[in-house]
C-alpha cells in the first residue's frame, strides 16, 4: 500500500511540473523531414529557404534553453522582412518546430518552463 501511494505521489509531482508528456529528443533529421513535409501553403521557394534556415538552428550547439529560443526568435525575425502571408504561415510553424526541438533537447518533454 505504501508503494503504491508513493507511486501516486511521484506521479502528480510529474504532473504539476508540467511534463508528464515526455518525448524523446528531436534529432535534426526528424526535424527537416517534418519541416519539408509540412509547407503550409508557402510556394517551394520559401519552403525550402525557411527549412534550410532553421536546420541550421537545430545543427548548432546551446548551452541552454534560453539560447536555442534566441536562435529560434532570431531566425523567424531575419526570414520574416518582406516575407509575403503564406510564407509567414512556414516560418511561424517552423519557428514553433524549433521551439519544440529546444524543448525536447534539453527538458525531454513538452512544456516550456
Amino acid at each position: 500500500m505504501v508503494r503504491h501511494i508513493i507511486l501516486v505521489c511521484i506521479l502528480a509531482c510529474i504532473g504539476l511540473t508540467g511534463c508528464a508528456k515526455i518525448k524523446p529528443i528531436m534529432i535534426p533529421q526528424e526535424f527537416e523531414a517534418d519541416c519539408r513535409r509540412n509547407a503550409y501553403g508557402a510556394d517551394a521557394a520559401c519552403a525550402a529557404k525557411v527549412c534550410e534556415v532553421y536546420q541550421a538552428v537545430v545543427t548548432d550547439y546551446y548551452e541552454d534553453m534560453e539560447g536555442c529560443y534566441a536562435a529560434c526568435k532570431d531566425r523567424a525575425v531575419s526570414l520574416e522582412a518582406g516575407a509575403g502571408n503564406q510564407c509567414q504561415a512556414k516560418i511561424t510553424a517552423a519557428k514553433n518546430t524549433c521551439r519544440d526541438f529546444c524543448n525536447r533537447k534539453f527538458y525531454r518533454c513538452n512544456c516550456a518552463k
